[in-house]
């Protein structure tokens, strides 16, 4: 794209679509008074940033980080994160997996994390 002159005076080209310059560094459709005729929804389902929950998952695994940890200081001492899972043995084989010694850590690491077995009981029973 070439932007020719400076100001308020000539328009910018661009393969035969006329924009007018408007202010320093902004350029609109001819003028911002056009607007969408209707609502775009999402076009790509597998582009959306949350997955759609279709089934309950009552069955949860609360991290959070033990008391004295020095990560407590940049992410505050509330700090927590829940996953749920639909029934307790995924959960189980969840938190069996998120507690293990990493393959790849040195001799002397051992996770750092509180994992707590959490149920929410009004989905669990059906309330």
């Amino acid at each position: 794209m070439k932007i020719s002159g400076g100001g308020n005076g000539p328009s910018v080209g661009t393969r035969g679509k006329q924009l007018k310059r408007c202010g320093a560094a902004s350029l609109h459709a001819a003028g911002p008074h056009l607007k969408l005729a209707a609502f775009m929804g999402i076009s790509q389902s597998q582009n959306l940033t949350a997955p759609v929950v279709e089934k309950q998952r009552p069955f949860g695994v609360r991290v959070s980080l033990p008391p004295g940890d020095p990560f407590r200081k940049i992410l505050g001492p509330e700090w927590h994160r829940i996953h749920w899972y639909p029934s307790p043995g995924e959960r189980d084989a969840a938190l069996a997996e998120m507690s293990r010694r990493h393959q790849y850590s040195r001799a002397g690491d051992r996770p750092s994390l509180v994992f707590d077995k959490i149920e929410n009981l009004a989905e669990s029973r059906g309330l």
